[in-house]
């Protein structure tokens, strides 16, 4: 299992649109990837789990991915996580 940390630095957090921005992208790979932010978890693939964790600005989340291209799918997830306006 991969991970990474990263912190959300988009001023309004992770709404609709960039949530379903970041599911697209993590559709794009076959492992299971994970985002876990205050204590909850939720796929990275499903939009309406994301916004269930309220991924505002300043929030620590971790991204987690285990099965084939897992290191990839962390890094590219953590990456958008950070860049998402």
């Amino acid at each position: 299992m991969h991970r990474k940390t990263v912190t959300v630095t988009a001023p309004h957090g992770i709404h609709t649109r960039p949530a379903a921005l970041l599911v697209k992208a993590a559709q794009g790979y076959e492992c299971d990837i994970l985002v876990e932010c205050g204590g909850r978890r939720a796929s990275a693939k499903s939009l309406f789990r994301l916004q269930t964790l309220a991924l505002s600005q300043g929030a620590e989340v971790t991204v987690s991915a285990q099965g084939d291209g897992a290191q990839q799918a962390v890094e590219a997830i953590a990456t958008l996580l950070q860049e998402l306006n």
